[in-house]
């Protein structure tokens, strides 16, 4: 039985980056394959993980969530394929941060996949200083939390005087998991470790009950070979952190240079980039957003530098 691991937590609370610390620690000495979900129809953080190590198999599955009765079929198909021809000791499924994983035992007590993975534990991350504008958006969000073996609270550095309110609100949600703080992802995989019997718990409540479909959220996505510059870059993502709460990307710019971009609510961090070759390539979430917008944005900037 391959062991079954899933990540979840909303827009921009450090999943990928818990996972890339999870992978440089465990890749060496076990055989992994990552599943990663977006609900848009592209991924970035596949090539994010891949730049810091490649010693993995990578599955996206994009466009849905794995947990919409839309993506099931493609979902289990995957995983079947994937542990015949890989055969992993540990699966990992990123969830996208929109996806609502309350049906999460339903899914791997499929016919196909009951038989071959086990689910080992449920992890769920939260953004310190942005976690209380999350709950207030979505049910989603609380659902996360409520399947969840261990709740991390990331981003401690950023975190101002609420944090027992936010551990209040955890245990409230769900008083079966262990909360876990940290800063950067930085959470070894022993302390991840569930009791036998404790496994599951929480999500054992709600067998039966359906996951949500689409958010009012969007996800669009810019792919474009034209090239910006850094001050036209940092314009174009201002403008959109008005009304997305999250953007993430990578950017080719006009002097040679690509800059990852990624942003929370009201804060944003650009890195420039040694190893990707590619087209630029930006996922945007926010409501009424549309691709469109988007293009038309993105190339008057990269002519004349004004909106």
């Amino acid at each position: 039985m391959v062991a079954f691991n899933l990540i979840t937590g909303f827009l921009g609370s450090g999943k990928t980056t818990l996972l890339s610390n999870l992978l440089n620690e465990l890749s060496a000495q076990k055989r992994i394959a990552v599943i990663q979900n977006e609900f848009a129809p592209s991924g970035i953080d596949g090539k994010e993980l891949q730049q810091k190590n490649d010693d993995f198999k990578l599955v996206e599955i994009n466009n849905g969530s794995v947990f919409c009765v839309c993506q099931l079929n493609n979902f289990v198909q995957n995983m079947k394929t994937l542990i015949e021809d890989y055969q992993p000791e540990i699966i990992f499924l990123e969830a996208s941060g929109l996806a609502d994983p309350i049906s999460v035992i339903e899914l791997l007590q499929t016919d196909i996949l009951k038989d071959i993975v086990t689910l080992d534990k449920i992890i769920s991350l939260v953004d310190a200083p942005n976690f209380f504008k999350g709950l207030k958006g979505l049910v989603r969000f609380k659902h996360q939390i409520m399947v969840a073996d261990k709740v991390i609270i990331n981003k401690m550095d950023l975190a101002d005087d609420n944090v027992e309110s936010i551990k209040s609100e955890l245990k409230t949600l769900n008083p079966y998991a262990e909360i876990i703080s940290t800063s950067y992802g930085k959470v070894d995989w022993n302390s991840l470790t569930i009791d036998q019997g404790n496994k599951s718990e929480a999500a054992q409540q709600y067998i039966g009950q359906e996951s949500e479909g689409r958010p009012e959220i969007k996800a669009c996505v810019l792919r474009t070979h034209e090239k910006i510059s850094e001050v036209g870059l940092k314009l174009f993502v201002s403008e959109l952190m008005k009304s997305c709460p999250r953007v993430k990307g990578y950017l080719n710019l006009n002097d040679g240079r690509i800059m990852s971009v990624h942003t929370v609510y009201d804060k944003v961090d650009f890195v420039i980039l040694e190893n990707y070759a590619g087209p630029s390539e930006l996922i945007a979430f926010g409501d009424n957003l549309m691709v469109t917008d988007l293009r038309k944005m993105f190339k008057k900037l990269t002519e004349n530098l004004t909106l």
